[in-house]
């Protein structure tokens, strides 16, 4: 290969690749709250561009014809299957409580997509070396940017309809399915106009360019003025519980009341280690949900050693507790699967 030929292949890869990754790049600059460390933005793309290999086998004629495809299985069939395969990655992540905020699942959604394109793309670059710099130029601006903007739309949507059974005592969560139903129908709804233009690659490359920016900054704040809405009330509900729990009551609520009646059941020093068991859980999370505001105001701060040592702690009440005194307190603790992972995310920044 000569000098010529090598530049003219890199360049094709680079228009293939990276527009999307470059769009992925600034929506996680874009997040005040630092959702996202690179480690986990990584793991992202990789899950997707899992997805993309399960795709090729599975659909076989899905990656027919370049830029698009012209055949009605392309316009037709293949939108569903890939939107199905990408969405079952983002199910797996909402089961394992691994999306919180909006925010969280936009960012996710998109470089889940961004990673499966990326494959994508590097099938149809090694296959068919020899097509020009407008092929990849719609690869990588169009087809790619849609994939990532259809599962980020899909993610939000299922993210909407979620949000009540998120935010109510972890005890009480019932994960349902049919959350992911709508973002599915609207992402294939979407990919299925875009491969409607076979013979137009350009107009479809450009819709895809300007539409996916649009709607997902849309989506981006109205998450972000979500997510500092969410933080406000609860982070004050949670320094209520530590303030009263602290002075020696229980909190006001069912939660205080179920609690605090089994601790009346148990002996002196177990119903200290359930009091100082919620205290700590209460602290945490109310900490958890400080740096997450700090850090959307860019001066984030907190005592590392004190959390360190909170964790610590827990984990020796955990099993001074028992089992099964802990799994009845857990049960009955007032939070929620969306705390949970702002504690998981407080973690994350302990290791950072």
């Amino acid at each position: 290969m000569t000098m010529a030929e090598l530049w003219t292949q890199s360049a094709h890869w680079g228009l293939a690749l990276f527009p999307v990754l470059v769009l992925l790049g600034m929506f996680v600059w874009l997040d005040a709250f630092k959702l996202m460390s690179f480690r986990e933005i990584v793991f992202l793309l990789l899950l997707g561009g899992v997805g993309a290999l399960a795709a090729w086998p599975l659909a076989g004629r899905m990656l027919d014809t370049l830029p698009i495809g012209f055949s009605n299985y392309s316009r037709f069939v293949a939108p569903w299957i890939e939107e199905a395969i990408k969405a079952a990655i983002i199910i797996i992540l909402f089961r394992l409580n691994r999306i919180g905020y909006k925010l969280d699942a936009v960012i996710s959604g998109f470089a889940i997509g961004a990673g499966f394109s990326v494959v994508e793309n590097i099938f149809y670059l090694v296959r068919f070396p020899d097509y020009g710099p407008g092929t990849w130029l719609v690869r990588g601006l169009g087809t790619a940017v849609m994939h990532g903007t259809t599962l980020a739309i899909l993610a939000a949507t299922a993210h909407e309809f979620a949000e009540r059974e998120t935010r109510e005592a972890s005890g009480d969560f019932d994960f349902r399915l049919w959350w992911f139903l709508p973002g599915y129908l609207i992402a294939v709804a979407l990919h299925t106009t875009f491969n409607q233009f076979p013979e137009r690659p350009m107009l479809a490359m450009m819709g895809a360019a300007l539409f996916a920016p649009i709607a997902l900054m849309a989506i981006f704040n109205f998450g972000t003025t979500e997510t500092h809405q969410w933080l406000t009330v609860e982070s004050a509900e949670h320094k209520r519980q530590l303030e009263a729990l602290r002075s020696g009551k229980w909190p006001e609520g069912p939660a205080g009341r179920k609690i605090a009646s089994l601790a009346q059941r148990s002996d002196a020093d177990q119903a200290q280690r359930i009091r100082r068991y919620w205290e700590l859980q209460a602290y945490i999370v109310a900490e958890a949900e400080e740096t997450m505001m700090e850090e959307a105001a860019g001066d984030a701060e907190f005592d590392k050693a004190e959390i360190r040592a909170a964790f610590k702690e827990l984990r020796e009440l955990k099993q001074g507790l028992g089992r099964s005194t802990y799994v009845e307190l857990r049960r009955l603790l007032p939070f929620s699967r969306n705390d949970e992972w702002e504690v998981s995310e407080l973690r994350q920044r302990l290791k950072d």
